[in-house]
């Protein structure tokens, strides 16, 4: 049985017709819309359009240390607060930063629920919020009261102050300066 071949320029005319519609298609995808969002990275919600969803966007980039998602959902007080725990971080050693970084990535596997108690209107698009965060914390449920103040921008909601309170669960005992069981 004779073999059958493609020529060439078929082969190149039916690769140059997939490329260009492939190109077709991404061109015009829908835009994405204009919602004051930050581009998350795997696994994580960054939302600034509302208070109650920027407060949570940055609570959680804060546990998780992804340092350019707080301090883009953040602006004064918390905004300097993020560059000081992002310089701490720099400053650790290299085997600390190991040990860290397997911490860090723990946390950036348990989901966030920030429950939200009370909002208050502090005036001019600003916010007050009291919340609890929750999460499981080395396969311990971990939940913690946090404090928020949140402001309206042109870009969207950023967080202007947290204050982290009171941990509301018993630390497993490693992190209570006892051994584990």
């Amino acid at each position: 049985m004779a073999e059958r071949r493609l020529s060439t320029p078929l082969v190149l005319a039916v690769a140059s017709a997939m490329l260009a519609i492939g190109a077709v298609v991404w061109l015009g995808r829908e835009a994405p819309d204009a919602s004051p969002t930050v581009a998350p990275r795997a696994g994580m919600r960054v939302d600034g359009s509302s208070p109650e969803r920027a407060a949570e966007s940055f609570y959680d980039a804060w546990r998780r240390r992804r340092w350019e998602e707080a301090n883009a959902l953040s602006i004064g007080d918390a905004r300097r607060a993020v560059a000081q725990k992002r310089a701490a971080d720099a400053e650790l050693a290299n085997d600390e930063r190991v040990l860290a970084e397997r911490g860090w990535d723990a946390l950036a596997a348990a989901p966030l629920t920030l429950s939200i108690e009370q909002v208050d209107l502090l005036g001019s698009d600003r916010f007050a919020l009291t919340a609890v965060a929750a999460y499981d914390f080395v396969g311990t449920p971990y939940r913690r009261r946090v404090a928020l103040e949140v402001h309206g921008t042109p870009a969207g909601y950023r967080v202007a102050r947290m204050e982290l309170g009171e941990v509301l669960t018993e630390l497993p005992p490693i992190f209570r300066g006892g051994a584990a069981p």
